[in-house]
């Protein structure tokens, strides 16, 4: 499942984030504090289109830069916080919405780095700056001062003849505050901001676990074992082994994008276990990543802080902001979608039995799972995975993305050599309209390393705003493996959907249209967050699309036959893959439901015995198991995975508008998805937004058709 990392310094806190500004001008510093701080984060930027200066920054230089960034940002807040004038919209909520602009570009550069190369100098920092950050989030919202003038304008709101956005931000500014414990009693306040900086503290050790852990969880196999490998992938894994100094092994990464194409073809029983057993243990091994302790301390801390915020539990305080309103309204979809699901996944293991069974095997494993479903694929449709990978070539998808978006929204990608990288392999391109004008910035990070978090996700390094004159500068991550030297880099149909899903978040901040820092792109409800990446998805299914940029090495397009097979297959194994997400989505709504943690509670053991009472097969399980469930325990979709199944129901049905209308590059359709939906941003309530596109709310019918469900 993909993942999203907003420009949020603490989306995983769920509650709310300063809206730091982004980067236009920041305030001038004498030539001595500027050689004292010796950080090119300070002062303007001279890199083309003022992005971040990457060939010039050291891990060194951003403790400085945080440093001054704080202070001028505390002085902001003072200054609006202690006016002596009766506040104002521009005086208070706009000069917020201004406020803090070194500490926001330093914090978006910095994030951007945590994620995607995360050497131990970067994690150093994070671990200073993290608790130094979340102290001044926390006193912001509970700036009694601050919030009084906000409240005070917030009750008078009708008499201020505000536009619809400023209304909107008024009241969603006001509801940060109340979400974050300004109206609690003093003693709840100090109590709250304990918790925000344990929160904090956990949080990163979690996730540097997990980089860690990922690391060490690398599988080297003999000759043998990587039976039934292509050669590309074969000599690829072979060149992994040497570059890490053992050569003649085989390195397979405990990646899923690694991970699964292997148990997708490898014939060695005893490998594929090896290599399973490596990648979902990750997060649970006998060493010091292992995060149960965590875990535990995770869900107490966001339990006892809902407690004091007057809410049930952490999932009831966290829906309170979401389209889904309610832990019960997710979970009525997340059964709407189970039910079926596992009744299709049941039927799915015992053909997979059967044929199994030819190789002497009578239980499947989770392990087996994909190697079996493999050969049912190839039996039904015709298909080899190994021989469809090669014609999906990674410059070749991102060919087809780029086409994509030419047709649908008339928009152009320029090579931009000239803006520094911040990692061997990091592609930049200059987004343009068809008229010429500027976009934004776009970065393309594909490929794996050490120092990277598992999963896909989207950075914003800068976010549009009319009030600051920005254009957006925005990220892409995967993990992609690292081809052989003079190979090309192969992914998989469903690494390409992940490539398409990115690029949906990526156009949703680049084409964003607001006026206000916090409303810009993807600050949005996570459970309508999704919705532009996953509809955007659907694209890559697209025969035209295919043809034109599926091809082999010899650059001849697929067969027709391959093809119209792949497309005929695409809802094959869809039991196992809705369990897999589904299960994920259920244990994570009911583990943040709990209104209390017990003594001692086990993450791991709990999640087994939750899993046989669900009626997941063991061979099934979960997409995303506890100990390394980034996205709730690292990233901002606690009490929030459900998210991916809502906007599902929204982007399935989104995009039968598109067949409905004879041409999925409709491109009326497509200029109304672009205003109504991309450029809103936050700037009005999303199912306002979905209904100004589609003209109604979805149900769950269109998900479950998509899925070959219905």
């Amino acid at each position: 499942m993909k993942n999203i990392i907003s420009s949020a310094l603490f989306s995983s806190l769920s509650v709310p984030v300063l809206a730091l500004a982004p980067f236009t001008a920041t305030t001038a510093l004498s030539a001595a504090d500027q050689q004292q701080a010796n950080s090119p984060l300070i002062g303007n930027w001279t890199t083309p289109d003022a992005v971040p200066p990457y060939d010039q920054i050291k891990p060194e230089h951003f403790m400085p830069a945080f440093d001054q960034g704080l202070k001028e940002a505390r002085a902001d807040i003072a200054r609006i916080a202690n006016a002596n004038t009766a506040p104002t919209f521009a005086n208070t909520i706009e000069a917020k919405e201004r406020s803090g602009q070194l500490l926001s570009r330093t914090s978006s550069t910095f994030f951007n780095l945590a994620s995607a190369d995360a050497t131990p100098e970067i994690q150093k920092v994070e671990e200073a700056i993290s608790p130094k950050l979340t102290a001044f989030n926390t006193e912001t919202y509970l700036n009694q001062k601050l919030f009084a003038r906000v409240d005070r304008l917030y009750k008078a709101r009708q008499t201020l003849k505000l536009t619809p956005e400023q209304m909107r931000l008024l009241a969603e500014t006001h509801k940060s505050f109340v979400r974050a414990g300004a109206t609690l009693p003093e003693t709840s306040r100090v109590r709250v901001a304990e918790i925000n900086q344990a929160l904090s503290k956990a949080r990163v050790q979690f996730g540097q676990n997990l980089i860690a852990d990922q690391k060490a969880s690398d599988v080297y196999l003999t000759e043998t074992e990587v039976a039934g490998l292509s050669p590309g992938a074969q000599k690829s894994a072979a060149a992994g082994g040497e570059a890490a100094g053992r050569k003649g092994e085989y390195l397979i990464r405990a990646t899923r994008s690694a991970v699964e194409p292997f148990l997708s073809v490898a014939t060695d029983r005893s490998a594929r276990e090896k290599v399973f057993r490596a990648f979902t243990m990750r997060g649970e091994n006998a060493n010091n990543q292992n995060n149960i302790a965590l875990i535990r301390e995770l869900l107490m801390l966001r339990a006892e802080r809902a407690k004091l915020m007057g809410a049930k539990s952490h999932a009831h305080f966290v829906l309170e902001d979401s389209m889904a309103k309610t832990p019960e309204a997710a979970m009525d979809l997340l059964n709407q979608i189970i039910t079926p699901g596992l009744a299709k996944a049941k039927d799915e293991e015992q053909a997979l039995l059967t044929i199994a069974a030819k190789d002497g095997v009578t239980k499947l494993e989770p392990w087996d799972w994909r190697y079996y479903s493999e050969q049912v694929r190839k039996e039904r449709y015709a298909l080899d995975e190994a021989a469809v990978k090669e014609y999906f070539p990674l410059d070749g998808m991102v060919d087809a993305m780029m086409e994509t978006t030419t047709k649908l929204f008339g928009l152009t990608f320029h090579p931009r050599p000239d803006i520094p990288p911040y990692a061997p392999g990091v592609k930049v391109w200059e987004i343009r309209e068809a008229d010429g004008r500027k976009v934004g910035i776009f970065y393309g990070d594909w490929f794996t390393r050490d120092t990277k978090s598992p999963g896909a996700w989207m950075n914003s390094l800068r976010d549009q705003s009319s009030l600051l004159g920005d254009y957006a500068v925005v990220v892409n991550n995967t993990n992609y493996t690292v081809p052989a030297p003079g190979e090309r880099a192969l992914i998989s149909f469903d690494d390409a959907e992940t490539l398409f899903h990115e690029f949906g978040h990526a156009l949703h901040g680049l084409l964003s249209k607001v006026r206000y820092p916090s409303f810009s792109g993807t600050s949005v409800s996570r459970d309508f967050v999704e919705f532009p990446a996953q509809v955007y998805e659907h694209w890559i299914a697209e025969p035209a699309i295919l043809r034109r940029h599926a091809k082999n090495a010899k650059g001849e397009p697929i067969p027709e036959a391959m093809l119209a097979s792949l497309l005929r297959a695409r809802t094959f194994n869809q039991g196992y893959l809705t369990v897999q997400q589904l299960s994920s989505a259920v244990l994570d709504m009911e583990l943040h439901s709990m209104e209390s943690i017990p003594v001692g509670f086990d993450a791991a053991a709990w999640e087994k015995k939750r899993l046989a009472e669900l009626g997941v097969p063991h061979a099934v399980g979960m997409r995303h198991r506890l100990p390394h469930f980034s996205h709730i325990f690292d990233g901002g979709y606690s009490a929030g995975y459900y998210a991916y199944s809502w906007a599902e129901a929204m982007d399935a049905d989104g995009f039968e508008a598109f067949k409905e209308s004879g041409d999925v590059f409709n491109p009326a359709l497509a200029a109304k998805l672009r205003k109504e939906v991309l450029e809103r941003g936050n700037s009005r309530d999303p199912a306002e937004s979905y209904v100004a596109f589609r003209g109604r709310l979805p149900n769950a019918d269109a998900l479950l058709r998509n899925r070959g469900l219905k």
